[in-house]
Parts: C-alpha cells; structure tokens; sequence
C-alpha cells in the first residue's frame, strides 16, 4: 500500500513538473489581431456557399451562432466603430447614416444636419475626439509600441470611419481618373486609385490602381431590376484584369503587403471585405432564383454563390501567409459580419414595373449641410406623404427602419410625426426620443415572429443609438420590408441583426457558445484574450475566449 502511494506521489510530481514545464506555452497570449469584416455576410453563407476558410475557424475556434448586431442603426458606417471602439453607437459621436450636429463639432453650425457617409477622416476624428474615446490603435500602440496598425476596404466612409484616431495606415479604393494610354494600364476610361493614408509600398504599386470603366456596361447591373437600384461600380467583383483584380482581392493585397513588410512589424489589421454587400443590396442577398448566371461568364462575379466563396478565398490568402511568415501562431483571427441583410418582400421604394429611386436619402427642403443626396426622387415624396403633410421634416433616412429628422422638435410635433409614421405601410412600431432614450409611441400588428423578436430587443436596439443627433423619430418595420433598395438593412429585424461571429488563436478549445454575442462585445473580448487592459469604459462585455 505504501509502495503503491509512493508511485501515485512521483507520478504526481512529473505531471506537475511537465505541466509546469508546458505552462508558458498554454500562457502565452496573442500579440497580433486580424479583424475580418464581411459586410453583410448572413451567418448562414458559410455553410451555404462552401466557405471552406470560415467553415475550420468556426470548427475550431470560438463560434456564437446566436451573434447578433445589438444595436441601430445596424449601418457599415456604425458598426464598423463600434466594432474597434466597443461602445454603443449613442456614445461615439454619431448613431446613423444622418445625423444632427447640437454641439457644431464639424463647424457647418449647431443643429446642422450632416450625412455621415460624406465625412472626411478628418472630421470623424473630430467626432471621436469630441467624445475622447480610444479604439483598437490606441490599444495596440501602447501594449506594443512602434508596431502597425492598419485598415483597408472598398468603400471610404467604411475604412475613414474605422481608421479615424487610432491607425497608421489605411487605404481604400478613391476617385475616378481617366487613362488613355494602353501601355501604362490594360485598360482605357476610367480607373480607380487607393486613397488614404497609404505605405509607399502600396501608393507606388501599379496592382492597386483598378478599372471602374468595367461596372456598369461589363456587369449589366444599371439596368436590370433591381439591381440597377444600386449597381455595381467596378468596386465590389473583381473584375477581368488578372493583374488588377478589384473586390476583396484588393483588399487582401493590400493586407498581404503590410504583413510581407521586412521594414516594419505589425500588431492589427482590420480588414473590410464588401463584395457580399454590394451584391446582398443589388439581389437581396442569398441565391438568385429569378436571375439566370453562367458560372464560367463575367457575369457569374455580381451573384453570391461566387462573391461569398470569393470572400473566403481571400481570407484563405491572408491566412496562408501568416502561415508562411511565422505569424499565425501569435494571431488571434476575429471573421465577423458588420450587420446582417433582408429583402424587399415588402417594397415601399419601388415604382409599378420594380425599378424605382435609391431612396435612402431625403431632404424635402434641403437642409443638409453637406451631402449631395437631397430632394431624391418622386417615389420619396409619395411614400412618404404622411410624414411629408406634417410640414415638419428636415430630414429623413429610410432602409429596414424610418428615421425622421424634425424641424420642430416640441414633445407634441413629436408625437405628430410618430403618429404621421404609424400609418406608413409595414410600420410595426414607433418610438420618440426623449433624451438618450426613445419612448414607446405606438405598436401596431406583428406576426408571432415579429413580436417574440420586438419584444425581446425593439426597445434595447432603439436605445443603443439615442443622443442628441440621432433621429427625433423612429418608425421600426415589419420583416422583409424595405423602404431603401430592393436588399436592405439598417433597422432591428432579426435577420438584419443576426451576424456571423467566429474568433480562433492558437491553443483555442473549439466551442460553440450559446451567447447572444455583440458587435460591442468585440473590442473588450479582444483586449482580454490579448491581455490588455482596458485604458477606458465601453459598453461590451470581455468574454474569456477557451484559450
């Protein structure tokens, strides 16, 4: 008996020993961070569309099936944000595509309405600064200092945005120019070039310089519904110059560029991959039933099938070469959606024959300071007719959800317009905003689904985007309803909040949590996985990551 706990005691002083032994490697943390955002990206497509890249993180990282956006507006040029800032969109100093300017940080006034899409980098540092919060480069630079952090993506509002305060580099696709010389591109008309703040190594690099001139004649998108709602502009498909591919194989050059670079050493990357947006706007998102495609013509590149699998080639690439470079080990890999997607079952944007305006915008006595979307369109004016007899709108901006701008802001005029907007078709609720919360003003009808969902989180959602620039109304609309383009978001269906959400590091236990996962919960949960402290409150919640 002795002799037998004699051995159990060694046996236990070896494992100990070899536990001990192990431990700085089961210890040791991240110090890099990919952060890929698929924009739009259903939770679903993964399996759908065969994203083999996605399919192995959320097989053997930390997947939350049950993510969702938890918070409005549910827009590329909030979340992204709040995805490196982890605060709710009322606390970053702008809550939605349009917003109210009380303090005149941008200088057109106090009360000046602005469209946030149309901000230059430099105003939406003075947005944050106005708010004096940090975000994911600020994080970085002080846990690991002289390292890179950078951005890159399609669209400007979406890099600028993200960017704004914290980056070193950040680059996306920029204006139009017009080349009529065959030997400097393969192409004659129009090209795009990288905009930002951009290494040398990618400004001087002629693979970044991409055709626009291919869109909308090649891609056939202007005219045919409903995608001409939103066509594609040479941004988003990758095109047909191998050696100048545009879409998100542009957006992982330019990452693969930065982690290649021999000079510098790099501690973040957010990446903006767009091209499921564009085409879950001009479709509705999904597979295409309606519309005929040949997998092996050009046209195939403006369908999901393609767009989705392409977006996780792409991820594939960055991966492989931190594979190749000894860097996968020390990266902890975040694959997200900024927001999920619906479609207009229930169009109120759309003339009698399916075509109609893109009528996200609309300023009947404009009114905005600095945007060109004003007075859009004749299908705005009869839609919204009811809001319009008021006579007391400045502005408005229309998607999954309606948001109204008012001239007067009295609590009666208010109620006015909630009860204007309670009687536009598919509006299932109508709230008032009443401080940095909005107030219940109506409910109408809902299905057993639609309620379930409203009740659980209508309030919350609305809540998150409460400041004094945010909407003075706010009218929340029935599933698959759009009052924007044919594919739309923005609002609190849960389609539009339901969102992909996988996070993998080396060593990780595969789990699949049943967590209600949020867009603000990122940046926290990053940080805990990275050991990083926090330098300042946020409205998400640190998980601890099975590592």
């Amino acid at each position: 008996m002795l002799k037998r706990l004699r051995v159990m005691l060694v046996a236990l002083v070896v494992v100990a020993a070899l536990l001990a032994a192990a431990s700085p490697a089961f210890a040791q943390k991240p110090t890099r961070v990919l952060i890929v955002t698929m924009d739009q990206m259903k939770p679903g497509y993964a399996k759908q569309y065969n994203m083999t890249n996605v399919l192995w993180l959320q097989n053997h990282g930390a997947h939350f099936p049950k993510a969702y956006v938890g918070q409005m507006a549910s827009e590329t040029v909030v979340s992204h944000n709040t995805i490196v800032s982890g605060l709710f969109p009322k606390h970053m100093g702008w809550s939605d595509e349009v917003m109210r300017d009380t303090g005149n940080v941008l200088g057109y006034g106090a009360g000046a309405i602005v469209t946030v899409g149309d901000l230059s980098y430099d105003q939406y540092v003075k947005l944050i600064q106005n708010e004096d919060y940090p975000k994911l480069g600020d994080y970085m630079h002080d846990a690991f200092p002289g390292t890179i952090v950078a951005n890159f993506g399609q669209k400007k509002y979406q890099v600028n945005s993200t960017a704004a305060s914290s980056s070193d580099f950040w680059a996306y696709m920029g204006a139009k120019l017009t080349n009529a010389d065959p030997d400097f591109l393969p192409w004659l008309g129009k090209y795009r070039v990288p905009e930002g703040k951009l290494p040398s190594y990618i400004e001087s690099d002629k693979r970044f310089l991409v055709s626009s001139g291919n869109s909308s004649d090649t891609y056939e998108t202007t005219f045919t519904v409903p995608a001409y709602l939103y066509p594609e502009d040479g941004r988003y498909a990758p095109g047909p110059y191998a050696d100048h591919l545009s879409g998100d194989a542009w957006v992982a050059d330019a990452a693969i560029k930065v982690i290649e670079d021999p000079d510098s050493d790099w501690s973040a990357l957010h990446l903006n991959f767009s091209g499921i947006d564009k085409i879950g706007h001009m479709w509705g998102g999904g597979s295409v039933d309606n519309v005929a495609w040949d997998p092996t013509d050009l046209l195939t590149e403006i369908h999901m099938p393609f767009i989705a699998k392409n977006a996780d080639t792409q991820l594939g690439r960055v991966i492989q070469k931190l594979k190749d470079l000894n860097q996968w080990n020390e990266t902890l890999v975040v694959v997200l959606s900024d927001h999920g997607a619906t479609y207009g079952e229930k169009s109120h944007m759309v003339d009698a024959s399916g075509g109609g305006d893109m009528s996200w915008y609309y300023d009947p006595n404009n009114l905005c300071a600095n945007t060109k979307y004003g007075r859009t369109g004749a299908n705005n004016e009869a839609v919204l007719a009811p809001l319009n007899a008021t006579g007391n709108i400045a502005y408005s901006y229309q998607s999954t959800a309606i948001e109204a701008w008012l001239i007067d802001r009295g609590w009666a005029k208010k109620f006015e317009a909630a009860d204007a907007m309670k009687a536009m078709p598919n509006v299932i609720a109508t709230y008032v905003r009443w401080g940095d919360r909005y107030v219940l003003a109506s409910a109408n009808a809902m299905t057993r689904a639609e309620r379930a969902w409203w009740t659980a989180h209508g309030q919350e959602l609305v809540d998150t985007m409460a400041f004094s620039g945010a909407a003075d109304v706010v009218g929340l609309l029935a599933d698959r309803t759009s009052y924007g383009v044919y594919g739309d978001h923005g609002g609190a269906q849960q389609e539009v909040q339901s969102i992909q959400m996988v996070m993998y590091a080396n060593g990780m236990r595969h789990v699949v949590s049943k967590t209600q996962f949020r867009l603000v919960d990122v940046m926290p949960t990053v940080l805990r996985a990275m050991g990083i402290p926090q330098m300042a409150p946020m409205d998400g919640k640190a998980y601890r990551l099975p590592l």
